[in-house]
């Protein structure tokens, strides 16, 4: 119910380019193609109702004619919802399903909007739907081929795949119409190091960090890159201004855990992963290395505790379950 009460705030929100909230009862006739006739605000009778639904009209002239207050030649063009203003707003909210019938409204009235079908594919990408969200970012590049951000989102789903080099030549592509694209410069970054490529990944990341010096992200990928190559002080200054920037960054305060252990500073490593525990009660990294670290200082009831706190959590935790059966 809080869902149908969220989309059609939304859609009052925007049916009269208002920007308020509705109020309570609001009701909404509509006619059968779903489209929004007439809002009733408060408390209203039927017989109203049954003579509004008696004259909802059924062509553009009928609409015309009941909507403007003197006839006349309308000389603007047909009146319009704007379908892809109420797509970008379901999606910012978290109404995918709502978001996806309004872009596909749009794709229907205009085949070629590019934006529409780049919505439609971030939206199947998000939703996991790879296949789907290919085919509509390959749409929206074949409709805008500049189009840096649908390229991006290729490549995030050429990398899922483990295809390699389609994700490296995506990235190319959308670095090549948007340079200081911090998003694409970061995940090309970050298959080079996965790659082992350290100095290409190096040059891709500082580049992210210069374009948007106020990004955890390019900081935190930065401080992974000089962990793997054992430069443990870069790493350390890297995770700790990542960390300034956003504090509660679960992935910055694990990973700074980890390289805190390599380095036996046990107490410290132990304090960053409570500190990621607190902040990110979800986050199963960080109990699972908390763990380890109780195991490796010797100090099993304080393991298992963790464990047991992450299973409360996360119950069906495969790895705290074998970790906890090791340590009985």
């Amino acid at each position: 119910m809080s869902d149908v009460v969220g989309i059609y705030n939304i859609v009052f929100r925007y049916l009269f380019d208002r920007h308020r909230d509705l109020r309570l009862p609001t009701s909404f006739l509509v006619d059968a193609t779903g489209a929004c006739v007439k809002v009733y605000q408060g408390i209203f009778d039927a017989r109203t109702v049954s003579r509004d639904i008696s004259m909802i009209p059924s062509t553009t002239a009928d609409r015309v004619a009941r909507a403007l207050p003197f006839p006349g030649t309308l000389h603007l063009g047909e009146f319009q919802r704007n379908d892809f203003t109420y797509g970008v707003a379901f999606f910012q909210r978290g109404y995918l399903d709502a978001a996806a019938d309004s872009f596909q409204q749009v794709i229907a009235a205009k085949p070629d909007n590019a934006e529409a079908y780049y919505n439609l594919g971030t939206l199947c990408l998000r939703r996991k739907r790879l296949d789907e969200a290919r085919t509509y970012l390959e749409k929206t590049v074949q409709l805008k081929p500049s189009h840096a951000e649908a390229w991006n989102n290729l490549g995030m789903i050429a990398a899922e795949a483990g295809q390699t080099d389609k994700a490296v030549s995506d990235f190319k592509q959308s670095l090549q119409f948007r340079p200081d694209y911090t998003i694409a410069l970061l995940n090309l970054g970050n298959l080079y190091r996965r790659q082992k490529m350290f100095a290409d990944a190096e040059q891709l990341l500082m580049r992210a960090a210069q374009t948007d010096a106020n990004n955890p992200e390019a900081l935190y990928s930065l401080g992974l890159l000089y962990a793997q190559q054992n430069d443990n002080q870069h790493a350390r200054d890297k995770f700790q201004e990542a960390l300034k920037l956003r504090p509660g960054y679960a992935d910055a305060l694990n990973n700074y855990g980890v390289l805190l252990v390599r380095e036996q500073r046990y107490s410290d490593a132990e304090q960053e992963f409570q500190q990621c525990i607190h902040n990110n009660p979800d986050f199963d990294q960080a109990y699972m290395n908390l763990a380890r670290l109780y195991v490796l200082l010797n100090d099993k009831p304080k393991a298992r505790e963790i464990l047991e706190t992450l299973l409360r959590h996360q119950p069906d935790h495969q790895m705290a379950q074998q970790a906890l059966k090791m340590l009985h």
